[in-house]
């Protein structure tokens, strides 16, 4: 027999209700139900660029969900539905071949902690890189939240001399949420571009037509990113066409260079907390 609180009526908690099969069913139900605002809030993430920044920003905010809400629902996304997406799959092996930071700094640092004496593929570094891979998997997972913060920093300084305009971002907070609505449509496009890869890369050689367009749709999204990077500048910011293509070229060179900012942080903080 359930139990209920006799002042406000509530259910009192089960065992039942923290299983992962209740946590799936709360899930589907904010996904399902017409009252609920995830739907809404990803059809205005990806269908009207801009808009969510602009409406939270005028105050129109009661029928989405706030930023930061949108911006972890989204990274759970990724990491569920596509936990190896190239852009934020890292391994010693990887740190061992590619830069940032040099695979020599890495190779001279895993020697000096003792764990990779042993000659390429010997046991002592196979059983370090289980370990730095195991921690790897957990950090970039916390880390990757860091982009928010610092793509809104960027956005400060890019618009450092556009604040003449009403409506349009000048604190650093507002710029944030900008941060917040991009990056969480980048995620979820990275989140889809991961799916659909794992998709082609498991279809027979006999299902080409199909793996082709698995892969079309894939370049689709890749293309269609920066056109939508370009809409949402334009509308937050109000800028004429030529400026909103060079602030997008300009947000687009950011985010690689705290793309590799991020790698680095990301090996040293494993490697000095394994």
């Amino acid at each position: 027999m359930q139990r209920y609180c006799p002042q406000c009526g509530q259910a009192a908690p089960g065992p039942a209700d923290y299983s992962l099969r209740a946590y799936a069913a709360e899930l589907a139900g904010q996904l399902t139900n017409t009252d609920g605002k995830v739907a809404g809030t990803l059809w205005a993430l990806v269908a009207r660029p801009g808009l969510l920044t602009v409406d939270h920003l005028q105050g129109r905010r009661a029928r989405y969900l706030r930023p930061l809400q949108l911006f972890l629902l989204v990274n759970v996304l990724l990491f569920v539905a596509a936990p190896r997406v190239p852009l934020f799959s890292y391994s010693l092996e990887k740190y061992l071949r590619f830069s940032p930071p040099s695979p020599a700094l890495v190779t001279s640092l895993v020697q000096r902690a003792g764990h990779a004496r042993a000659p390429e593929g010997g046991a002592a570094l196979q059983a370090y890189a289980r370990k730095f891979d195991a921690r790897v998997e957990a950090q970039r997972k916390s880390l990757i939240i860091l982009f928010a913060p610092a793509l809104a920093g960027v956005l400060r300084l890019l618009f450092a001399r556009h604040r003449g305009i009403p409506g349009v971002p000048r604190r650093y907070g507002e710029h944030l949420v900008f941060a917040l609505h991009a990056l969480s449509l980048a995620w979820l496009v990275l989140a889809g571009m991961g799916v659909l890869s794992a998709i082609a890369g498991r279809m027979a050689i006999v299902t080409l037509p199909r793996r082709a367009v698995v892969v079309g749709v894939v370049v689709v999204l890749l293309l269609w990113t920066p056109v939508y990077a370009l809409w949402a500048l334009r509308r937050v910011y109000r800028l004429s066409w030529p400026w909103a293509a060079a602030a997008t070229a300009g947000v687009a060179a950011a985010f690689l260079v705290l793309l590799f900012m991020y790698r680095g942080l990301l090996f040293f903080t494993t490697y000095y907390t394994l």
